[in-house]
């Protein structure tokens, strides 16, 4: 792109001490100056720019200049806060935190409709702006000011035109090479990689008017969003040229959250394969893996060389820049015994047990893996034995420490979170500090809904907000309907509120006295996920017949006969129910 840089264009210094940074995740958002623009000559649009500024200072009493960027009649992109800050452009916090703002030199006025409608170079200077947007993790979303404010802007030429996607840069954006096959045009070249043909002519020193090509050529396509003076045009190098060296593969298979995943996100973007809806972002998900296998594709493999998980060939190629932080050794569970799976543990070494057998192709999960070790993870657990040659008694399904060595399950963070409380825990509106932590967690990731609080009480400001998170890590649809998720919930990171992660036995004449209690609610939900249960209605936290019934299912399950699978609580079998703590 043809970047206009604040020192260029003459930019007082802000009266900001330090910006916000890390908005714009959901897109970007246009803007028209509302009167029409004087700077037809371009040596007047620098000018301009400080007509802007000084209005926004002066006038308004801003810090800065309210956009991030603003783009002439000449297709130049002028810096105005910049990437990676918060716009003052929307209208409103929310928008401001959401979208970039953009400004175009447009105006409305009857003496001036070349001022009013964009020009082909402006496009062109639009789609680079929000191409070098995106580089720096904005979202794909395209809107006009008034879909977050009642006004005119930005106006009806430029606004039909976010409508028909006219300005979306698309994610084929150059930054590669390309050998001229017989019979190709510059132009054609420049069609299919989404990059004007007067820059892949500028960056390779062809020349005008002709732009003469020759079969067999090799040409720099440069990447949409970039300086033409760029020497690495197909990357986001930062000072020094340096990148980040392959981390490992066992690195991403231990789901971290790292600005080095951000940055490899970016580069997907930047090579056309990112399918993001929103991000990307710091923590390693599935559209990570699915954006990555694309790249490996694109690179000629296939099948397991395809699969999505870096490789240190693939990985050199895409020439990530150094996120200036180390990704860590690698380090994996150790054998926790025989006896700790037996007892039925609720735990993150579950979930990433899970996580590994459906990476080896070893699930047998309907759903999840989650923390509670069931009847599916045995059943993958005895798909990755038979995988590794046992049989008989030792395919079992039980962990052994020979196969759980060879599954290398990544070690999971010290740090204590609060466990996923089950689906159901949130549709009964829950009224606790696990609901406050969440929230917090979801103000810190800005996937905020919030006017006040976040508070105890769950309420559907909680479930908007969640559904921003989900979307974030890339889910959609039912996946993204606000309602926590195993994968989701792991993901967030809420701080353990609770002093255990299970309901301790409230005691055998507990229950003899009939209670009511959130604590029968959730002894009820771990029921119904073990198959135990009668309730035609709920479960509901008054103590009944039914709770005793599906009670005593579970302790014949449990291999219990006589009294002791009457249905009346026992310590034992409490115990192995594993309750979340309510």
């Amino acid at each position: 792109m043809r970047f206009v840089t604040r020192a260029e264009w003459g930019a007082r210094t802000a009266n900001v001490d330090d910006y916000p940074s890390g908005f714009g995740w959901r897109g970007v958002a246009m803007h028209y100056e509302g009167e029409a623009s004087i700077a037809i000559d371009h040596s007047r649009c620098a000018a301009r720019m400080r007509s802007v500024q000084n209005f926004h200072m002066d006038g308004r009493g801003w810090g800065d200049i309210a956009y991030n960027l603003a783009v002439c009649l000449h297709g130049y992109v002028f810096e105005g806060r910049g990437k990676d800050v918060r716009s003052a452009s929307q209208g409103t916090t929310e928008a401001n935190h959401d979208y970039y703002g953009v400004l175009c030199f447009l105006g409305e006025a009857s003496w001036a409709p070349y001022a009013y409608r964009p020009t082909a170079d402006m496009v062109e200077g639009i789609k680079d702006a929000i191409a070098y947007l995106r580089r720096y993790g904005a979202g794909t979303e395209i809107i006009g000011h008034r879909d977050v404010r009642s006004t005119s802007c930005p106006g009806e030429p430029l606004y039909s035109m976010v409508q028909d996607g006219s300005l979306d840069p698309g994610s084929s954006s150059g930054g590669t090479t390309h050998i001229v096959q017989p019979g190709e045009t510059l132009k054609g070249i420049a069609n299919r990689y989404g990059v004007p043909y007067t820059y892949i002519a500028e960056v390779n020193g062809l020349e005008y008017p002709d732009y003469p090509i020759v079969s067999g050529q090799e040409l720099v396509i440069p990447g949409r969003g970039q300086e033409l003076d760029d020497p690495h045009p197909g990357t986001t190098t930062p000072p020094g040229g340096s990148y980040t060296p392959f981390p490992g593969t066992e690195w991403f298979k231990g789901a971290p959250n790292s600005p080095i995943v951000t940055e490899m996100g970016r580069r997907l973007v930047a090579e056309g394969h990112g399918l993001y809806k929103i991000g990307p972002g710091p923590q390693w998900s599935d559209v990570d893996r699915q954006s990555y296998a694309s790249w490996q594709r694109s690179l000629g493999y296939s099948g397991a060389d395809a699969d999505g998980w870096p490789g240190l060939t693939s990985w050199d190629r895409l020439r990530v820049p150094d996120a200036g932080v180390s990704p860590g050794p690698v380090s994996y569970e150790p054998f926790p015994g025989p006896d700790w799976f037996r007892n039925n543990p609720n735990s993150p070494i579950v979930t990433a047990m899970g996580t590994r057998l459906v990476a080896e192709g070893c699930s047998a999960y309907q759903s999840g893996p989650g923390p509670q070790w069931s009847d599916a993870d045995r059943q993958s657990y005895a798909l990755w034995q038979e995988k590794l040659g046992y049989s008989g008694a030792d395919a079992d399904g039980w962990p052994g420490q020979s196969s759980w060595d060879r599954l290398r399950v990544p070690r999971q963070s010290t740090a204590e979170y609060e466990p996923f409380p089950g689906a159901d825990w949130f549709r009964n509106s829950p009224n606790s500090s696990v609901v406050t932590a969440m929230g917090n967690r979801l103000v810190v990731e800005r996937c905020s809904r919030y006017e006040v609080g976040p508070g105890p009480r769950w309420s559907d400001v909680d479930r908007q907000s969640y559904a921003l998170w989900q979307e974030k890590l890339g889910f959609s649809g039912t996946a993204a309907d606000g309602w926590p998720g195993q994968v989701s919930w792991d993901a967030l990171k809420v701080p353990k509120q609770t002093a255990g992660s299970t309901e301790p036995f409230p005691g055998a004449d507990w229950f003899r006295s009939s209670p009511r209690s959130t604590i029968v609610t959730a002894m009820g939900h771990r029921l119904v996920a073990e198959g135990c249960a009668v309730y035609e209605v709920g479960p509901g936290p008054q103590w009944s017949d039914a709770d005793r019934e599906s009670y005593a299912n579970w302790q014949r399950k449990l291999g219990y006969s006589g009294t002791g699978a009457d249905g009346w609580p026992g310590q034992s079998s409490w115990d192995r129910l594993g309750v979340p703590f309510t």
